[in-house]
C-alpha cells in the first residue's frame, strides 16, 4: 500500500505521532493525517458499511433524518450548521451553492425549503444515499468531490459537514474549491477537533477520539485548518470551536466538562470554519 513521505499539502516534513493508526505531523503546517494511501474502492467499501448495512453505525444519517423528512417532513441540521447557512448562504445575495457529500440531501432540504431561488447542487460518493436525494428531487451528482471539476460555472458558496475529514487528496480539493468558488466566494465547514483528546489526561498512548483511517484521514486543530487555508490563498480565516459539550444529563462528566467549559480549559468536539477567496 503506498505511503506519504512529505506532507500532502505543503510538502514539508512530517514527523510520526501515532503509530497505532500511522499518523503523522507536518512540522511546518501541523497537519496531521494518515500516512497510508487508502484506494478509492476501499473508500466505497467502508462508507457502504457506515451507512447502509443494518445498524450500521451511521444509519441515523442515511435512514432516520431520510425518513423524518419524508414521512414527517422534518428537517434537523443542527444549531451551528444553522446558523452558518443563515448566515452565509441565507441572509446573503448568494445564489448557488456546491453541498460536498451531500448524503441524502438534509442540508439541500433545509435551504430549498427556505429559499428556493439558491441554485443548489451536490456530490455524494455513496450511491444509496445519492438515490435517496434523488428522490428528494435534489440537484445531485453520484461521485467524490473531483465531479466538481466537471460542473459548468462557479459557485458563491462551497460547504462541507463533517467530510474535510474523509479527503485523501486533500490538497486537489482545496486547489478546486478555490477555482470553483466566484470572487468573494466563501467556503464554510464543520469537523472533528482533534484536540478533544486533550480532554482525557488518563487516555492510552495513541488512543483516538474520533473515527480511525480508512474512515477519517485527516486530523484538524483550530491552528492547522486555519494554516492550510490560508496556506491555499483563502482569506479571512474565521475559526469557531464547539464550546460545550454534547448534552448527556445523565452523565456526571456533561456538568464536569460544561464547568471546564466555562473555565476555557475544555476542548469542545467540533470545529467550524469560515473562508474567503480573494
Amino acid at each position: 500500500m503506498d505511503q506519504f513521505n512529505a506532507c500532502k499539502i505543503c510538502h514539508n516534513r512530517i514527523e510520526l505521532i501515532n503509530r497505532k493508526f500511522n499518523l503523522g505531523q507536518c512540522v511546518k503546517c501541523k497537519l496531521i493525517f494518515c500516512l497510508t494511501a487508502y484506494s478509492q474502492e476501499q473508500f466505497v467499501t467502508v462508507y457502504d458499511e457506515l451507512y447502509n448495512k443494518e445498524n450500521s453505525k451511521y444509519q441515523r444519517h442515511s435512514r432516520i433524518e431520510f425518513d423524518q423528512i419524508v414521512k414527517e417532513q422534518v428537517i434537523n441540521i443542527g444549531l451551528n450548521r444553522y446558523r452558518l447557512i443563515k448566515k452565509n448562504i441565507l441572509n446573503t445575495n448568494c445564489q448557488s451553492v456546491l453541498e460536498i457529500g451531500s448524503g441524502i440531501g438534509l442540508i439541500g432540504a433545509h435551504i430549498r425549503l427556505k429559499n428556493e431561488q439558491i441554485l443548489y447542487t451536490g456530490i455524494e460518493l455513496d450511491e444509496e444515499a445519492f438515490l435517496k436525494s434523488q428522490q428528494l428531487k435534489l440537484n445531485t451528482i453520484n461521485g467524490d468531490f473531483k465531479e466538481m471539476e466537471k460542473i459548468k460555472g462557479q459557485f458563491d458558496v462551497i460547504m462541507l459537514w463533517e467530510v474535510i475529514e474523509h479527503l485523501q487528496d486533500l490538497k486537489l480539493f482545496l486547489d478546486l474549491a478555490y477555482k470553483k468558488l466566484n470572487y468573494n466566494g466563501k467556503i464554510i465547514l464543520s469537523t472533528p477537533n482533534y484536540n478533544k483528546i486533550l480532554n482525557y489526561q488518563d487516555r492510552e498512548k495513541d488512543q483516538l477520539f474520533q473515527d480511525e483511517p480508512p474512515i477519517h484521514l485527516n486530523f484538524f486543530t483550530a491552528e492547522n485548518i486555519k494554516n492550510i487555508f490560508e496556506f491555499h490563498h483563502f482569506a479571512n480565516c474565521k475559526i469557531m470551536v464547539k464550546k460545550f459539550p454534547y448534552v448527556e444529563l445523565t452523565k456526571k462528566r456533561f456538568y464536569l466538562n460544561c464547568f471546564k467549559a466555562l473555565l476555557n480549559s475544555y476542548q469542545g468536539s467540533t470545529i467550524y470554519l469560515e473562508a474567503i477567496k480573494k
